[in-house]
């Protein structure tokens, strides 16, 4: 796990409070591979001071993979005063999402509904864009 310092940001309430949280925090963009992005929140919407990126990933997730970093995070939850987490994948390229990006996103919030982990939606960050993944979306991937 990497400790990275997080810049005082406003508390996340709401999915547009994520949207801001993670915009300030991969505003500098000029991702070189995929990577994960795992972060968590108290129940007043403050983010613990820690940020964990998980680098290289895979374009298409394995359902192994995606439990284990779905059960890291319950076990933060379960081992802090967190009581909730946050996901965001980045990549390099354009905004559109992909099948691997839409893949990623519906394994990982399968897998936190299966555990019982309290996830905000999924984001995706690219070189000029972040943004949800989107109800439609996860459909879709579907």
């Amino acid at each position: 796990m990497t400790d990275h310092h997080i810049p005082a940001l406003a508390p996340v309430r709401t999915d547009a409070d994520l949207l801001g949280h993670w915009r300030a925090l991969m505003s500098a963009g000029g991702f070189t591979e995929r990577s994960l992005w795992m972060t968590w929140f108290d129940e007043r919407g403050n983010s613990l001071p820690i940020i964990v990126p998980i680098d290289d990933v895979p374009e298409h997730p394995d359902e192994r993979l995606v439990d284990n970093l779905i059960s890291t995070l319950g076990q933060i939850i379960d081992e802090s005063e967190a009581s909730t987490a946050a996901v965001l994948l980045s990549r390099p390229g354009d905004s559109r999402k992909g099948t691997g990006d839409l893949i990623w996103a519906r394994a990982l919030l399968v897998a936190a509904r299966r555990q019982g982990v309290p996830m905000w939606p999924i984001h995706l960050a690219t070189a000029n864009q972040v943004q949800p993944f989107t109800p439609d979306d996860l459909v879709a991937a579907g």
